[in-house]
């Protein structure tokens, strides 16, 4: 869990060398990026670089600024939810099921925390995977079929 929160808020820099030149290159990139649709939870940048007759792309991989957003609500949240927790046990003469209930779905969400955070640090993983796939396809000519078919020597 620490390393998918890890990889949830770093930035990457992945480098693609292409087969073509720069100008069927950009083509191909860009009509496999308008195929892969919107990204989510990632922002995408690349740059491209030609030294040598040798084209590469190098892509840049972010988190979304709503990722932010989320993990710092989440956190406000809980702080509230054990603040006012906090004040229902010590403080409050609100009924026993209040104060027994709030303090209750605060340990239930503090368990919860962890595994919403994995869900959007998966979701990002996938989404960067997919957007490699696309540009490996587009500038290598790989097959886009993942995992690739395998034959066993005895099959033929």
């Amino acid at each position: 869990m620490r390393r998918s929160a890890k990889a949830l808020v770093a930035s990457r820099t992945e480098a693609f060398e292409s087969l073509h030149d720069e100008a069927v290159s950009r083509e191909r990139l860009a009509e496999a990026l308008a195929r892969l649709g919107r990204l989510r939870f990632t922002v995408h940048e690349g740059a491209w670089k030609n030294a040598g007759g040798v084209v590469t792309y190098e892509a840049s991989f972010a988190p979304a600024p709503r990722v932010h957003r989320f993990l710092q609500a989440l956190a406000l949240g809980l702080f509230l939810l054990v603040g006012m927790s906090a004040w229902l046990i010590l403080v409050s003469k609100e009924p026993p099921a209040l104060r027994f209930g709030v303090p209750m779905f605060t340990v239930l969400a503090m368990f919860g925390m962890p595994l919403a955070v994995n869900a959007i640090s998966s979701q990002r993983e996938a989404e960067e995977s997919r957007l490699t796939r696309a540009i490996r396809v587009a500038l290598r000519d790989e097959s886009a079929a993942y995992p690739p078919q395998q034959r066993w020597a005895d099959e033929d």
